[in-house]
């Protein structure tokens, strides 16, 4: 074989080389992008929930004072106490409905080949076949 043509084979070669390294750089990137975004959206679910927490606890203390004024012998608004016991029935329903998203998002699992999503239990990706 000539220098020539052997040059010209490693250089093919090396190109091919090339793209199949950026493909799969790529495919790579995806995946990581696709995973810091379930991070960050769990993260803000995560924070919705802390702070439907936070708001659930603030009316528990307007309720306990609405409590202790009744004790007293203070008169208080039944209709007031009711509309900060429903709030905290609707803040828990909504903290369920983010646990649910949460738990559904847990479910999924994404190939570090193609980036697309798997169930996470599988070993392999039903897309590309890669192994998870």
């Amino acid at each position: 074989m000539d220098t020539k043509n052997f040059f010209e084979k490693a250089i093919v070669s090396a190109e091919l080389l090339a793209n199949r390294t950026g493909v799969v750089a790529t495919r790579a990137a995806d995946a990581a992008g696709k995973t810091a975004t379930s991070f960050v959206s769990a993260t803000k679910l995560n924070m919705q929930i802390f702070d439907l927490n936070t708001e659930i606890e603030i009316l528990y203390k307007e309720i306990g004072k609405m409590v202790y004024h009744v004790h007293t012998g203070m008169e208080e608004d039944q209709d007031a106490l009711q509309a900060k016991l429903l709030l905290i029935d609707e803040k828990l329903e909504k903290i369920e409905e983010i646990r649910e998203k949460l738990n559904a998002a847990k479910a999924k699992t994404c190939c570090p080949n193609c980036g697309k999503d798997c169930p996470s239990g599988a070993a392999f990706c039903s897309s590309c076949g890669a192994q998870l």
